[in-house]
C-alpha cells in the first residue's frame, strides 16, 4: 500500500511542477492551448493531492462514527477530480471560443518543446498508477494519459504552425482536447452517483438471485433482498426471508450457508441474511 500511495505522491509532484513550467510557458508563447493544459494540470494537481489523501483515508477500519469503514472516501475523491475536470473544460473551451473569434499567433517553438516535457512526464505518471483498481485511482490515471494525448495533439499542431500560417489550430486543439476530457468526466461522475445511490451492482441480476433463493427448501418468501455498491470493488448484501419448519440451529444454519453459496460470485464485503420463520 505505501508502494502505491508513492505512486500518487511522485505523480502529484511531477504534475504540479509540470504546471509551473506550463503556466510560464504559455505566456511567453501567448498559446491558448498550453494555457488550457495549465489550468487543466493545475486542476489534476488539486486532484490529485485530493486523490491522495482520500486513498489513504480509505483503507481506515470501521470506527463507532463509520460502521462501514472509510472506503467510501476513494469514492469521494474520485467525485472531486471529475467535478473539478468538468469546470476547468468547461472554462477553456470558452476560452477557446474567445481565441477563435479574435486569433493571434502563439510561438509554435515554445510549443514544441513543453509539448516533448508534457508527453515525457505524463506518460511517467500513467505509468506510476496503472496499476491501480480504485475508482480513483483509474480517474487520476486517465487525467494523465488524456493530459499525454492532449501534449501529442499539440505537439502536431506545433509542427503545423511552424510549417503554415494556421493560428486557428490553437484554440481548435485546446477545444478538441477539452471535450473528450467533458465526456470522459461526465461518464465517471455518473458511474460515482450511481454508487452513492446505491444502484444495484452493474452485472448482477437481481430478480434471478431472489428466485434461486425462494427455490431452496423450506424457503417460503423473500421478503427483502437488497444490494448496493459500497466501493468500485465491494458490495453490500441484506436479505429477510421466510422461512417454514425451523426447529433446529442447525436448520438456520444450513438455509444461511446455502444462500451465501447463492451469493459467492458477488463480491461482497458484508452479507446479512435475517431469517424469520412462517410458523
Amino acid at each position: 500500500m505505501a508502494k502505491k500511495d508513492n505512486n500518487i505522491r511522485t505523480a502529484f509532484f511531477l504534475n504540479l511542477a509540470f504546471t509551473v513550467l506550463e503556466v510560464t510557458g504559455g505566456l511567453i508563447s501567448g498559446s491558448i492551448a498550453i494555457l488550457a493544459d495549465s489550468l487543466h494540470d493545475f486542476a489534476d494537481s488539486l486532484s490529485l493531492g485530493a486523490g491522495w489523501y482520500f486513498e489513504k483515508k480509505s483503507r481506515k477500519g470501521s470506527t463507532d462514527n463509520y460502521s462501514y469503514g472509510y472506503a467510501r472516501f476513494s469514492l469521494l475523491g474520485a467525485m472531486i477530480n471529475a467535478v473539478t475536470l468538468l469546470l476547468g473544460s468547461i472554462y477553456i473551451v470558452y476560452a477557446s471560443v474567445e481565441r477563435i473569434i479574435n486569433p493571434q499567433n502563439p510561438d509554435a517553438y515554445w510549443m514544441l518543446g513543453i509539448s516533448f516535457l508534457g508527453i515525457a512526464l505524463n506518460g511517467i505518471g500513467v505509468w506510476k498508477l496503472k496499476s491501480g483498481k480504485s475508482m480513483n485511482k483509474q480517474v487520476m490515471m486517465i487525467h494523465l494519459l488524456e493530459d499525454a494525448l492532449g501534449w501529442v495533439a499539440v505537439l502536431v499542431g506545433s509542427i503545423v504552425m511552424l510549417l503554415f500560417d494556421v493560428p486557428i489550430l490553437d484554440p481548435i486543439l485546446a477545444i478538441v482536447i477539452n471535450l473528450t476530457v467533458l465526456v470522459f468526466a461526465m461518464h465517471k461522475l455518473v458511474q460515482a452517483l450511481k454508487i452513492l445511490l446505491q444502484k444495484v451492482p452493474k452485472n448482477i441480476n437481481l430478480p434471478e438471485l431472489r428466485q434461486k433463493i425462494l427455490c431452496l427448501d423450506k424457503v417460503k418468501e423473500v421478503e427483502h433482498l437488497h444490494i448496493w455498491s459500497l466501493t468500485e470493488e465491494k458490495a453490500v448484501v441484506t436479505a429477510h426471508v421466510i422461512v417454514s419448519d425451523i426447529r433446529l440451529l442447525s436448520d438456520s444454519s444450513a438455509i444461511k450457508e446455502k444462500i451465501h453459496a447463492i451469493l459467492s460470485d458477488i463480491d461482497t464485503e458484508h452479507i446479512n441474511i435475517d431469517l424469520k420463520s412462517s410458523d
